[in-house]
Protein backbone atom coordinates (compact mmCIF):
# COMPACT_ATOMS: atom_id res chain seq x y z
CA UNK A 1 0.00 0.00 0.00
CA UNK A 2 1.14 3.53 -0.80
CA UNK A 3 1.64 6.00 2.02
CA UNK A 4 1.80 9.77 2.12
CA UNK A 5 4.92 11.53 3.33
CA UNK A 6 5.31 15.20 4.14
CA UNK A 7 7.89 17.96 4.09
CA UNK A 8 7.90 21.49 5.47
CA UNK A 9 9.50 23.97 3.07
CA UNK A 10 11.08 27.20 4.30
CA UNK A 11 12.01 30.47 2.58
CA UNK A 12 15.75 30.06 3.21
CA UNK A 13 15.84 26.97 1.00
CA UNK A 14 15.54 29.26 -2.01
CA UNK A 15 14.19 28.52 -5.48
CA UNK A 16 14.42 24.86 -6.49
CA UNK A 17 13.61 22.77 -9.55
CA UNK A 18 13.07 19.03 -9.94
CA UNK A 19 10.66 16.24 -10.91
CA UNK A 20 9.70 12.94 -9.25
CA UNK A 21 7.23 10.09 -9.43
CA UNK A 22 4.93 11.41 -6.69
CA UNK A 23 2.56 14.36 -6.82
CA UNK A 24 2.28 17.26 -4.38
CA UNK A 25 -0.50 18.81 -2.37
CA UNK A 26 0.74 22.21 -1.17
CA UNK A 27 -0.63 23.95 1.92
CA UNK A 28 0.83 27.41 2.48
CA UNK A 29 1.35 28.10 6.19
CA UNK A 30 2.69 31.66 6.00
CA UNK A 31 3.40 34.24 3.27
CA UNK A 32 3.26 32.87 -0.30
CA UNK A 33 4.42 29.85 -2.31
CA UNK A 34 5.61 30.18 -5.91
CA UNK A 35 5.39 27.29 -8.33
CA UNK A 36 5.86 26.91 -12.08
CA UNK A 37 5.21 23.92 -14.31
CA UNK A 38 3.86 23.31 -17.82
CA UNK A 39 4.84 26.91 -18.69
CA UNK A 40 2.41 28.34 -16.14
CA UNK A 41 3.20 30.23 -12.94
CA UNK A 42 1.18 30.29 -9.72
CA UNK A 43 1.51 32.21 -6.47
CA UNK A 44 -0.34 30.44 -3.67
CA UNK A 45 -1.54 32.06 -0.46
CA UNK A 46 -2.62 30.46 2.85
CA UNK A 47 -6.20 30.61 1.53
CA UNK A 48 -5.40 28.26 -1.35
CA UNK A 49 -4.39 24.65 -1.99
CA UNK A 50 -2.07 23.74 -4.84
CA UNK A 51 -1.67 20.48 -6.75
CA UNK A 52 1.41 19.39 -8.71
CA UNK A 53 0.94 16.25 -10.82
CA UNK A 54 3.51 13.43 -10.67
CA UNK A 55 6.30 13.25 -13.22
CA UNK A 56 6.41 16.93 -14.23
CA UNK A 57 9.38 19.26 -13.89
CA UNK A 58 8.42 22.07 -11.53
CA UNK A 59 10.17 25.10 -10.10
CA UNK A 60 9.17 26.30 -6.65
CA UNK A 61 10.03 28.46 -3.66
CA UNK A 62 8.33 30.35 -0.85
CA UNK A 63 8.62 33.59 1.08
CA UNK A 64 7.49 32.00 4.34
CA UNK A 65 6.63 28.41 5.19
CA UNK A 66 4.65 25.73 3.35
CA UNK A 67 3.64 22.14 3.96
CA UNK A 68 3.94 19.75 1.03
CA UNK A 69 2.28 16.35 1.04
CA UNK A 70 4.04 13.85 -1.21
CA UNK A 71 1.30 11.79 -2.85
CA UNK A 72 2.27 8.45 -4.46
CA UNK A 73 1.31 8.37 -8.14
CA UNK A 74 -0.92 5.34 -7.64
CA UNK A 75 -3.14 7.38 -5.31
CA UNK A 76 -3.94 9.81 -8.13
CA UNK A 77 -6.37 8.63 -10.81
CA UNK A 78 -4.74 8.92 -14.22
CA UNK A 79 -7.97 10.03 -15.86
CA UNK A 80 -8.17 12.97 -13.44
CA UNK A 81 -4.76 14.34 -14.37
CA UNK A 82 -6.05 16.31 -17.35
CA UNK A 83 -8.32 18.66 -15.44
CA UNK A 84 -6.21 18.62 -12.25
CA UNK A 85 -3.22 19.84 -14.25
CA UNK A 86 -5.28 22.54 -15.95
CA UNK A 87 -6.99 23.57 -12.70
CA UNK A 88 -4.32 23.06 -10.06
CA UNK A 89 -5.32 25.73 -7.51
CA UNK A 90 -8.34 25.57 -5.23
CA UNK A 91 -9.62 28.21 -2.83
CA UNK A 92 -10.06 27.02 0.76
CA UNK A 93 -13.74 27.56 1.45
CA UNK A 94 -15.34 27.62 4.90
CA UNK A 95 -16.41 24.01 4.39
CA UNK A 96 -12.83 22.96 3.60
CA UNK A 97 -11.20 24.80 6.51
CA UNK A 98 -11.86 22.02 9.11
CA UNK A 99 -10.46 19.40 6.69
CA UNK A 100 -7.30 21.40 6.04
CA UNK A 101 -6.84 21.93 9.79
CA UNK A 102 -7.15 18.18 10.43
CA UNK A 103 -4.54 17.43 7.77
CA UNK A 104 -2.12 19.90 9.34
CA UNK A 105 -2.72 18.38 12.79
CA UNK A 106 -2.02 14.87 11.52
CA UNK A 107 1.28 15.95 9.97
CA UNK A 108 2.35 18.08 12.91
CA UNK A 109 1.55 15.15 15.20
CA UNK A 110 3.99 12.95 13.29
CA UNK A 111 1.25 10.87 11.66
CA UNK A 112 2.10 11.44 8.00
CA UNK A 113 1.81 7.71 7.25
CA UNK A 114 -1.39 7.16 9.21
CA UNK A 115 -4.61 5.76 7.75
CA UNK A 116 -6.48 8.83 8.90
CA UNK A 117 -4.25 11.08 6.76
CA UNK A 118 -4.86 8.85 3.75
CA UNK A 119 -8.63 9.15 4.26
CA UNK A 120 -8.36 12.91 4.69
CA UNK A 121 -6.32 13.12 1.49
CA UNK A 122 -8.87 11.11 -0.51
CA UNK A 123 -11.66 13.36 0.75
CA UNK A 124 -9.67 16.47 -0.18
CA UNK A 125 -8.76 14.93 -3.52
CA UNK A 126 -12.42 14.31 -4.35
CA UNK A 127 -13.33 17.87 -3.39
CA UNK A 128 -10.47 19.15 -5.54
CA UNK A 129 -11.34 17.03 -8.55
CA UNK A 130 -15.12 17.30 -8.45
CA UNK A 131 -14.92 21.05 -9.12
CA UNK A 132 -13.80 20.32 -12.67
CA UNK A 133 -15.24 16.91 -13.46
CA UNK A 134 -17.67 16.78 -16.33
CA UNK A 135 -21.23 15.65 -15.49
CA UNK A 136 -20.69 12.12 -16.80
CA UNK A 137 -17.47 11.69 -14.78
CA UNK A 138 -19.07 12.97 -11.61
CA UNK A 139 -21.98 10.59 -12.16
CA UNK A 140 -19.57 7.65 -12.35
CA UNK A 141 -17.88 8.72 -9.11
CA UNK A 142 -21.18 8.96 -7.29
CA UNK A 143 -22.86 5.85 -8.74
CA UNK A 144 -19.98 3.43 -9.41
CA UNK A 145 -21.81 0.52 -7.74
CA UNK A 146 -24.74 0.75 -10.18
CA UNK A 147 -25.14 -0.73 -13.64
CA UNK A 148 -24.04 2.33 -15.60
CA UNK A 149 -24.86 2.48 -19.29
CA UNK A 150 -22.54 4.37 -21.66
CA UNK A 151 -25.59 5.75 -23.48
CA UNK A 152 -26.70 7.49 -20.29
CA UNK A 153 -23.25 9.03 -19.79
CA UNK A 154 -23.22 10.20 -23.41
CA UNK A 155 -26.59 11.87 -22.98
CA UNK A 156 -25.24 13.85 -20.02
CA UNK A 157 -22.68 15.44 -22.36
CA UNK A 158 -25.24 15.80 -25.20
CA UNK A 159 -23.38 13.31 -27.42
CA UNK A 160 -24.36 10.04 -29.05
CA UNK A 161 -22.69 6.92 -27.67
CA UNK A 162 -20.16 6.47 -30.47
CA UNK A 163 -18.98 10.07 -30.46
CA UNK A 164 -18.89 10.21 -26.66
CA UNK A 165 -16.63 7.15 -26.45
CA UNK A 166 -14.23 8.56 -29.06
CA UNK A 167 -14.26 12.02 -27.46
CA UNK A 168 -13.69 10.54 -23.99
CA UNK A 169 -10.67 8.52 -25.13
CA UNK A 170 -9.07 11.57 -26.79
CA UNK A 171 -9.67 13.75 -23.75
CA UNK A 172 -8.71 11.36 -20.95
CA UNK A 173 -6.63 8.66 -22.59
CA UNK A 174 -8.99 5.79 -21.77
CA UNK A 175 -12.52 4.63 -22.50
CA UNK A 176 -15.49 5.41 -20.22
CA UNK A 177 -15.57 1.73 -19.22
CA UNK A 178 -11.89 1.81 -18.23
CA UNK A 179 -12.42 5.00 -16.22
CA UNK A 180 -15.35 3.42 -14.38
CA UNK A 181 -13.24 0.34 -13.70
CA UNK A 182 -10.50 2.49 -12.16
CA UNK A 183 -13.04 4.18 -9.87
CA UNK A 184 -14.45 0.84 -8.74
CA UNK A 185 -11.03 -0.69 -8.08
CA UNK A 186 -9.82 2.37 -6.12
CA UNK A 187 -12.88 2.04 -3.90
CA UNK A 188 -12.30 -1.70 -3.60
CA UNK A 189 -8.71 -1.11 -2.45
CA UNK A 190 -9.99 1.18 0.28
CA UNK A 191 -12.56 -1.38 1.46
CA UNK A 192 -10.02 -4.21 1.38
CA UNK A 193 -7.56 -2.18 3.45
CA UNK A 194 -10.06 -1.04 6.08
CA UNK A 195 -12.50 -3.94 6.54
CA UNK A 196 -12.57 -7.74 6.76
CA UNK A 197 -15.43 -8.16 4.29
CA UNK A 198 -15.34 -11.24 2.10
CA UNK A 199 -14.05 -10.71 -1.44
CA UNK A 200 -17.52 -11.30 -2.90
CA UNK A 201 -18.96 -8.68 -0.54
CA UNK A 202 -16.33 -6.16 -1.64
CA UNK A 203 -17.04 -7.00 -5.28
CA UNK A 204 -20.76 -6.36 -4.91
CA UNK A 205 -20.18 -3.07 -3.08
CA UNK A 206 -18.26 -1.68 -6.05
CA UNK A 207 -20.50 -2.88 -8.85
CA UNK A 208 -19.41 -6.45 -9.67
CA UNK A 209 -21.81 -9.38 -9.47
CA UNK A 210 -19.26 -12.18 -9.05
CA UNK A 211 -15.73 -12.80 -7.76
CA UNK A 212 -14.21 -13.82 -11.07
CA UNK A 213 -15.03 -10.60 -12.95
CA UNK A 214 -13.99 -8.52 -9.93
CA UNK A 215 -10.68 -10.38 -9.50
CA UNK A 216 -9.93 -10.07 -13.21
CA UNK A 217 -10.61 -6.32 -13.20
CA UNK A 218 -8.64 -5.84 -9.98
CA UNK A 219 -5.62 -7.66 -11.42
CA UNK A 220 -5.76 -5.58 -14.62
CA UNK A 221 -5.60 -2.33 -12.64
CA UNK A 222 -3.46 -3.23 -9.61
CA UNK A 223 -1.36 -6.11 -10.93
CA UNK A 224 -2.32 -8.55 -8.18
CA UNK A 225 -5.42 -10.23 -6.77
CA UNK A 226 -7.67 -8.70 -4.09
CA UNK A 227 -6.55 -11.34 -1.56
CA UNK A 228 -2.85 -10.72 -2.19
CA UNK A 229 -3.40 -6.96 -2.03
CA UNK A 230 -5.08 -7.26 1.36
CA UNK A 231 -2.31 -9.51 2.71
CA UNK A 232 0.41 -7.15 1.46
CA UNK A 233 -1.40 -4.25 3.07
CA UNK A 234 -1.54 -6.04 6.42
CA UNK A 235 2.18 -6.86 6.22
CA UNK A 236 3.00 -3.22 5.41
CA UNK A 237 0.95 -2.01 8.36
CA UNK A 238 2.69 -4.51 10.66
CA UNK A 239 6.11 -3.35 9.47
CA UNK A 240 5.21 0.30 10.01
CA UNK A 241 3.93 -0.52 13.51
CA UNK A 242 7.19 -2.35 14.30
CA UNK A 243 9.23 0.56 12.96
CA UNK A 244 7.26 3.07 15.04
CA UNK A 245 7.73 0.85 18.12
CA UNK A 246 11.50 0.70 17.49
CA UNK A 247 11.67 4.48 17.08
CA UNK A 248 9.65 5.11 20.26
CA UNK A 249 11.78 2.60 22.20
CA UNK A 250 14.98 4.21 20.94
CA UNK A 251 13.70 7.64 21.91
CA UNK A 252 12.79 6.47 25.42
CA UNK A 253 16.29 4.97 25.83
CA UNK A 254 17.93 8.22 24.74
CA UNK A 255 15.84 10.18 27.23
CA UNK A 256 16.71 7.67 29.98
CA UNK A 257 20.43 7.86 29.15
CA UNK A 258 20.34 11.67 29.21
CA UNK A 259 18.73 11.59 32.67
Amino acid sequence: MAFISSYTFYAHEGLQKHSHRHGHIILVLTQTFYIKFADKEYLLTPRQIGFVPPGVVHEYGCTGQALTLNIPAEMIKSADLFFLTENCVMEISEKLEPLVSLIKQEVEGGKAQSDSLRYLFYYLYDKFAEQYRLPSLQYMHENYADDIQISRLAAMENYNTSYYTSWFRKKFGCTPSDYLKMIRIEKAKEILATTRYRIIDVAMQVGYTNCSSFTRAFHEVVGTTPSHYRQADLETRDEISRQQWREETSQRRRIADEN
